[in-house]
């Protein structure tokens, strides 16, 4: 497990997104959760790429709305941790940034960004004037950096990303960070060259196009 895959890229971006590692007391712990409608699908998909890239079996857990992965594993988690530089335990989020050995080669990034948006990304169409059916994907994230980072990257890729703009709400005391992709050249291009292991989200950017 030396080399690093594009499905682990992939994982790291599910990571990055709504994932967690938990390191604490001989515990070695990875997950991640999602919605148990609107990610059933995907999480199948992710039991799939752990399998591919790291080796382990896993099983889908259910709990009131949630869906659920995890596993206990030293070897994966000191690899997250020391070679990815992957936070563990609580302030992931607003710590957290793409590694500088994923960020810098564009075929692993695409599939980090896959990851993320999976996981932490937004599709939604709205009615502007002019423009009905106006397609946007928004990227969100509690870290600064890494809502920087990823613009500038994509940018870099000739995506046309807004400014980034920021909120709290209600129920965090963290702030929050938006990327939005306006429009359907930027979904278009989207689909093309990154596109989605999601198949809801995958789905609701088939229907704004």
């Amino acid at each position: 497990m030396n080399d690093l895959t594009t499905e682990e890229c992939e994982l790291i971006g599910a990571l990055i997104g709504d994932g967690h590692i938990y390191r604490k007391n001989h515990k070695y712990i990875v997950g991640f959760t999602g919605h148990q409608i609107t990610d059933k699908e995907y999480y199948l998909k992710l039991k799939q790429l752990i399998w591919i890239a790291w080796g382990k079996k896993v099983n889908l857990k259910f709990r009131e709305n949630a869906i659920r992965i995890q596993f206990d594993s030293l070897e994966i988690v000191q690899r997250l941790i020391g070679r990815f530089k992957i936070p563990a335990n609580k302030g992931k989020g607003s710590k957290v940034v793409i590694p500088e050995e994923i960020s810098n080669n564009w075929n692993f990034l695409r599939h980090t960004l896959r990851g993320i948006v999976d996981t932490d990304g937004s599709i939604f169409i709205a009615d502007k004037p002019g423009s009905p059916q106006y397609p946007s994907i928004e990227i969100t994230t509690t870290s600064k950096k890494l809502a920087f980072q990823i613009r500038e990257k994509l940018l870099e890729q000739g995506f046309r990303a807004a400014n980034i703009w920021s909120y709290c709400s209600k129920l965090s005391k963290l702030r929050a960070y938006k990327i939005p992709l306006n429009g359907r050249t930027n979904l278009k291009k989207w689909v093309a060259e990154i596109g989605f292991s999601n198949p809801y989200k995958l789905n609701r950017a088939l229907i704004a196009l």
